[in-house]
This record gives structure tokens, sequence and C-alpha cells, in this order.
């Protein structure tokens, strides 16, 4: 498939090393020697703009918000055009000048430098999902949601790994504290991260994990009261509801 990616910041060069290793994949950025550098590491080529493009099935919009609209403004042709920007709606790229072509806005995190993302995605026509999930499954999970829940998800998922870096962040520390070498607390950290995960992945239900581990008077239950007298599980809650909020408000 022939991809045009639209700016080459850090979502962009992630998605570009993905993408790259299974499509003709162009990149285009302002700044044009950049983008020969990202190109050369990629294995992509580099283009100054859309114009030098020639029939690209899918374009790939990834500069900031702010930017957009003047992107956008630029497309022409038939080609599935793919929305990171957060907080722009479908109907605004509509207005700004996609008209009834087929839009899929997406909400990748920044595990897509290792293609592990979760990339959930709203479309305004199903016609070319199907091209674009044969690109991004590569990238990570590509899950289907109505518009109006790219909010919440954009709290778990976009802003998640900074919240679960959050905690393992102070995990270390205290391991570290503790007499434990850093090095060894963020692997044990890490290893913990993607084993839990998988068991979630395999349905275990967080409760499940929960009941598993935390043996009567063991050290996991007296962690997990301190945690609940600190009502730590409500200050989650409330980041995940603080940042579905500010991603509301942004599409505003």
């Amino acid at each position: 498939m022939r991809i045009a990616l639209i700016g080459i910041g850090r979502l962009g060069k992630a998605l570009a090393t993905a993408l790259s290793k299974k499509h003709e994949l162009i990149l285009v950025d302002k700044d044009f020697e950049e983008t020969k550098k990202s190109a050369e590491k990629t294995g992509g080529k580099a283009a100054k703009g859309l114009n030098e493009i020639k029939n690209p099935e899918m374009i790939i919009i990834a500069v900031k918000p702010a930017h957009v609209q003047e992107v956008i403004g630029q497309i022409k042709g038939p080609a599935t055009v793919v929305s990171c920007a957060a907080g722009i709606p479908i109907r605004k790229l509509e207005e700004w000048g996609t008209g009834t072509r087929n839009i899929i806005r997406i909400m990748p995190n920044i595990a897509a430098e290792c293609n592990e993302a979760v990339i959930a995605y709203a479309t305004n026509d199903e016609q070319n999902e199907k091209r674009f999930l044969a690109a991004f499954s590569s990238v990570g999970v590509c899950l289907k949601v109505e518009e109006k829940n790219l909010d919440p998800i954009t709290a778990i998922s976009g802003s998640g790994p900074a919240f679960l870096a959050f905690f393992a962040k102070a995990m270390i520390a205290e391991a570290v504290a503790e007499g434990l070498d850093e090095a060894t607390a963020q692997k044990a950290v890490a290893q913990t991260l993607i084993g839990t995960g998988q068991l979630m992945l395999w349905d275990w239900s967080p409760q499940k994990i929960i009941e598993t581990v935390a043996s009567p008077g063991g050290t996991t239950e007296a962690g997990l009261k301190m945690l609940e007298a600190d009502k730590a599980s409500e200050a989650v809650k409330k980041a995940v509801k603080f940042a579905t909020e500010k991603a509301r408000e942004l599409g505003k």
C-alpha cells in the first residue's frame, strides 16, 4: 500500500518505523532535511509536499492539532485519511476539506515505539476499514469505538502509559530505598507490568488477579489495605476523569 505520512514528530517517527516494513511509505514534513534522515532510517521515501506524491492510498496526518486544517485542505483524491490529532472530531475534518472522503480518526499511544500500541479508532465510513486495519495492526491492537468514546479511551490508553509509569516510578523508588539497585528494580517492575497485562489479555479480570495474589495475612494484603486507607483507587479514578474531561474540552 502507498502511504503518505504527514508530520515526523515522535509519533510520526514511531508510525514510520512500523509501517515502512510492509508498505511503500512517503514522509512529508516542513523540515525536509529531518524528513530525509527519517526516511533513511525507516526505509521510506522523503517528499517536500503532498503534491509530489502520486495516488497515495492512505494519508496519515500526524502533525500538531493547530496545523491539521492547513494540511487537510491540501488533500485531493480518494485516499483514506487517518487523523492522529487529539480533540479534532470527524465533523471538523469534513468541514475543513475532506468532504465525503473516508476518514478514520485514531488515538494511538506511545507504545507504537515498540509495536505494542493501543490504537482506538472511529470512522465516518467503513468502506476502507480493512485497508486501515491491514496497515495499523502491525503497530499494535486496534480497537473500534464510537467517536464519543475516544475521550475516555484517550484517558486510559493515551494518558495511561504515563499513569502506569507514575506508579512504576514510585515502586522503583521505594525498592531502591529498601536496598535494591535501580536497574534490577526497573526490570522487575517492567516485567511485572508486562505479565499482569498478559494475564488481563487472557481474560483474567483485575479482581481475579488481586484475589489470586493477595493471600490472607500476607504482604500483598497489607499493601492493599494501605492503598485502600489512602483512597488510592479514588485518586486513580479522578486522574482518569480529569484526563477524559480535558479530551472533551479539546474537542469543542
